[in-house]
């Protein structure tokens, strides 16, 4: 049992199957271990939380019986291939009556997760039925986003894999932990060892593990074994530790063995990963995961970011499947008949190739929830169509996904030179690989909610906010009082000042509201500084921007938002000065003046600020 501490927050992080693929017990597997994926981590109130079920999930449940720890916890699956999920049937937990546990896995387009989960127990496979499970539990069926369980904020982003699969990032008691087990580089140069590769899904990767304390991280291959691997689904350790490092990653843990290395093989790995992190003069410790092994991360005493929201993740698309509407324009015949077969495969019925007026057409109208571009269209440039479609008018037409199949040498090195495209499918790829990327992409836009983009200065406007130097400072009358004036003056329940950090929407001042800060992702005022203009949101539920964000469906239910841009002296937008109502309503003109009148009051309020910050 990993200690505990009562001199400061500690969450605790313990292996208990490492190995990815097939388990592989034997001599040669001893020191790193043969189960595999199952890891579990404890927070220091208690929490229980297991990230896979593998065939180490075994002794785990042993364990947490032997340690009377066994009547309440929670499992996240990744995905649910046979080596994440093989050992749930032998969780002794789940067969003591008056026990509860809550299973949490990414929700598929067909099937439900406890169906998928069930299968594996089905009579001709195992002798004991799902039903048999004594305890109650609970499924719950996740999509990118955030929830929370308990004083732990989970954070979910689905990887690169041939089956719908999503990373988890684990924060609480001032500490996180980022679980990305089975996932394969965007870019194929990124897995053969050329970090300045990684960009698209690669820097949004970066971005899921930045700044974590600890990430557990899938290197079955290395870089020299990778071009015999593409499409299998998982990364190589230069791709781990060089995205570990643009991350600015603390630790990171090898992960996902290949069963057919032994653990002097895994040392080799290692001494190979050490050498690359001091080749880029970089500040990173590197590990293997190995059974057994127990690392504690230890945070800032009384330090709980955990979202007081509803689960994000966790809410429920409002169109099925059936409803969905793909198009395709430009697709070489053979690439089309794969993602014909992959919509087929999960009851997608509505998939049409179309001319480039005809998809002008439905794009400008917001009908397609996904579009696939490629090379196939005469003298048509597909990155150049890409950015014509986001130019035409129409709300919905920059959240529409728009993919390009390509191979990897049409592909730019430089994605920020294709801005507008969501996203790339690169040859080769295999029908499993297509699908598993086709849910993922159709679950992002079924959801009614829209995660605000980044502003094109994103780090000029960081630098202004980081130069305020107000971020987690006390409250201040001069700010409070605003607020308090917004709130009484235009009958708001709630009124704040916010500044908008990297991850986070931080309030200098919270009238009505009891939280210091909530994630950046489920922000209105993440919206508001996209432009110059008030942000006026009449009714969030009839906003597909807002409809299903965590702040609207759960506490504090928000219905209506109005929200100014905060300028810093050198213009750079730094957040918002709003007002919030649980009911929907609107403003007159001479209300939203006043509110940009106390929004320029609050602005000179930070111009003092930066002034004395200069001086």
């Amino acid at each position: 049992m990993a200690l505990r501490t009562q001199e400061s927050d500690a969450m605790q992080v313990r292996f208990w199957g490492t190995r990815g693929s097939i388990a592989t017990p034997g001599g040669a597997t001893l020191r790193y271990g043969g189960n595999t994926s199952c890891v579990e981590v404890t927070s220091d109130s208690g929490v229980t939380i297991l990230i896979d079920a593998g065939t180490g999930a075994n002794a785990l449940g042993k364990a947490l019986i032997d340690q009377g720890r066994g009547a309440k916890g929670h499992i996240l699956i990744s995905h649910t291939h046979w080596d994440h999920i093989q050992g749930l049937p032998f969780f002794a937990p789940l067969f003591v009556a008056g026990n509860e546990w809550h299973i949490y896995g990414p929700r598929g387009l067909g099937q439900s997760l406890r169906d998928v989960l069930a299968a594996q127990m089905e009579y001709a496979y195992f002798p004991v039925a799902l039903n048999a499970f004594a305890a109650t539990v609970h499924f719950h069926e996740v999509v990118e986003g955030a929830f929370s369980i308990d004083d732990v904020r989970i954070s979910t982003q689905y990887l690169n894999h041939p089956a719908l699969t999503v990373g988890y990032r684990v924060e609480v008691d001032g500490a996180s932990a980022v679980y990305a087990s089975d996932h394969e580089p965007h870019d194929a140069h990124a897995g053969e060892g050329h970090p300045e590769a990684g960009e698209g899904g690669d820097a949004a990767h970066v971005e899921f593990i930045r700044d974590a304390d600890l990430v557990i991280h899938d290197a079955q291959y290395t870089a020299a074994e990778f071009p015999e691997k593409i499409g299998w689904g998982h990364s190589t350790i230069e791709y781990a530790v060089d995205v570990a490092i643009a991350g600015n990653v603390k630790k990171l843990a090898l992960y996902h063995h290949d069963p057919s290395r032994g653990d002097d093989a895994v040392d080799e790995l290692l001494v190979a990963a050490r050498a690359r992190v001091k080749a880029a003069e970089a500040d990173l410790e590197v590990v293997g995961a190995a059974e057994g092994n127990a690392i504690t991360l230890r945070g800032a005493a009384n330090t709980n970011k955990a979202s007081p929201f509803l689960p994000s993740s966790l809410v429920e698309p409002a169109t099925s499947v059936s409803d969905e509407l793909v198009l395709i324009a430009g697709v070489p015949p053979s690439d089309r008949a794969v993602l014909m077969a992959a919509a087929r495969a999960d009851g997608i019925p509505s998939v049409s190739e179309v001319l480039i007026e005809q998809l002008k057409e439905a794009v400008q109208g917001g009908r397609p929830s996904l579009v696939f571009l490629g090379y196939a269209l005469p003298d048509v440039d597909p990155i150049a169509l890409c950015a014509e479609l986001r130019a035409l008018p129409g709300e919905d037409v920059k959240d529409i996904p728009i993919i390009i199949v390509a191979d990897q040498a049409q592909a730019p090195a430089d994605k920020g030179e294709a801005a507008d495209v969501t996203d790339w499918l690169t040859r080769p790829y295999s029908l499993q690989y297509a699908r598993s990327r086709l849910r993922a992409w159709l679950m992002r836009s079924m959801l009614r909610w829209r995660k605000a983009p980044l502003p094109q200065d994103e780090e000029e406007r960081l630098a202004a906010v980081q130069r305020l130097g107000l971020l987690d400072t006390g409250a201040e009358e001069r700010f409070d009082r605003h607020a308090r004036i917004a709130a009484a003056a235009l009958n708001a329940p709630i009124a704040l000042v916010t500044l908008v950090d990297r991850d986070r929407q931080w309030f200098k001042a919270h009238q009505g509201f009891e939280f210091s800060e909530t994630p950046r992702d489920i922000g209105f005022c993440s919206h508001a500084i996209l432009d110059s203009e008030p942000l006026v949101v009449t009714d969030a539920l009839q906003d597909d921007r807002f409809a299903e964000n965590p702040a609207v469906v759960g506490d504090p239910h928000v219905r209506f938002y109005a929200g100014i841009p905060l300028h810093s002296a050198d213009g750079a937008r730094v957040g918002a000065f709003c007002i919030v109502d649980r009911k929907p309503r609107s403003l007159s003109a001479a209300q939203l003046r006043m509110l940009k009148d106390i929004a320029r009051l609050v602005e000179e309020e930070l111009e003092q600020r930066q002034t004395a910050q200069a001086g």
